[in-house]
């Protein structure tokens, strides 16, 4: 059950990028699995990339293959219209 709370900043063909809103609820980062079968059921994730911004402002990947959970990267190699 997704516990994390974000807003979607900006969606492309080739990434999502969100922001984490949640200040006295679970991170995105403590609920990623949750926020990605969120974002696959809802906005059709496939394997778009997932960009965020977190609680302290730092951007950073969820790595993903079609919406499973394999862990995380710094920053958002790649793309620069952040």
């Amino acid at each position: 059950m997704l516990q994390a709370r974000f807003v979607i900043e900006q969606e492309t063909d080739e990434y999502l990028y969100i922001i984490d809103t949640g200040v006295e609820v679970r991170s995105v980062t403590h609920d990623a699995a949750a926020v990605l079968e969120f974002m696959t059921e809802n906005y059709g994730l496939g394997n778009r990339r997932l960009i965020y911004r977190d609680s302290t402002g730092r951007n950073d990947e969820i790595l993903h293959e079609n919406g499973i959970f394999k862990g995380f990267a710094p920053g958002h190699i790649g793309i620069t219209d952040l």
